[in-house]
């Protein structure tokens, strides 16, 4: 592949994930859901036998609180992922621009299409919290059928099959207190991909492992604040230990591969050992 078709592959990746995003978020904050769901819709004004704390909830869901680590910053779990997949998709866009801009390391910005494809995988957690009809007017959009949602306490399942007949099954266990969301993608019974993210003082961490067709698995690390961040790529044969949201800003360089982002500052060390270090200057794209 060239390197204009290299950037414009990561470039297409990026915006796919976004628009995909985005366009399932619409449709999720668009639906109303049954009262029978246990997520009241916008009807507008209350009606007299509204309790107390239910209408306290309402006006709740209407007027969020402000965004502040620890103190439960999304009243959904949905809301709560695409906050992060938002935050998330800004990073890698720069990180891919800059290595696809930058005489020479062209070819780095293969090593970020695995870390930008995860999300595609966890769309259907745009539903999670917002109830079965929500989840089948959204996966609706990308082909699946008999979708199935479940939902207990904060703990998430949505079961759907794919145009092949494929069974997926992706689940969820949010902490809404520290604003983390571990998710899993199981496909035929199998799991193959294990997310998870939580808020921190200076933005998120996360953490992904991912297992490929050929049974080799990945860890991608991330640290994120604002519009810059720090990913890294390692190969891994088990799933790594939970996260602690004690990590430093630059956890990720524990891996053997990593890039990072802070201002127009450039820094990594590639999949062969060659540390990179150079001024970012935005493409025109």
């Amino acid at each position: 592949m060239s390197k204009t078709g290299i950037k414009r592959t990561s470039q297409f990746v990026l915006r796919l994930t976004a628009l995909m995003l985005v366009l399932l978020l619409l449709v999720s904050c668009g639906s109303g859901i049954p009262s029978g769901e246990g997520k009241p819709a916008d009807s507008g004004k209350p009606n007299e036998t509204t309790q107390p704390n239910e209408t306290t909830q309402t006006n709740d869901q209407k007027d969020p609180e402000p965004n502040v680590p620890g103190q439960g910053s999304a009243n959904t779990a949905a809301e709560s992922f695409g906050a992060y997949v938002e935050a998330k998709t800004e990073v890698l866009a720069t990180l891919s621009d800059a290595l696809a801009n930058n005489p020479g390391t062209e070819l780095d910005t293969m090593s970020l299409l695995g870390v930008m494809m995860v999300d595609m995988a966890l769309l259907p957690a745009t539903s999670f919290g917002l109830g079965k009809e929500v989840a089948t007017a959204t996966l609706g959009i990308l082909g699946a059928a008999d979708v199935e949602y479940s939902e207990k306490g904060n703990e998430y399942s949505i079961k759907y099959k794919g145009n092949e007949g494929e069974k997926y099954e992706v689940t969820g266990e949010f902490d809404p207190k520290v604003n983390a969301l571990k998710t899993a993608a199981i496909i035929d019974g199998k799991e193959t991909l294990v997310s998870e993210y939580r808020q921190t003082s200076f933005g998120y961490v996360s953490q992904v492992y991912t297992i490929n067709d050929d049974g080799k698995a990945s860890v991608y690390h991330l640290a994120i604040s604002g519009k810059n961040g720090m990913v890294g790529i390692s190969e891994a044969t088990s799933a790594p230990a939970g996260l602690s949201g004690n990590e430093a800003i630059d956890f990720p360089k524990e891996s053997k591969e990593w890039y990072a982002i802070d201002g127009d500052q450039f820094t990594g060390v590639t999949s062969d050992g060659r540390e990179l270090s150079f001024k970012y200057t935005p493409s025109d794209d």
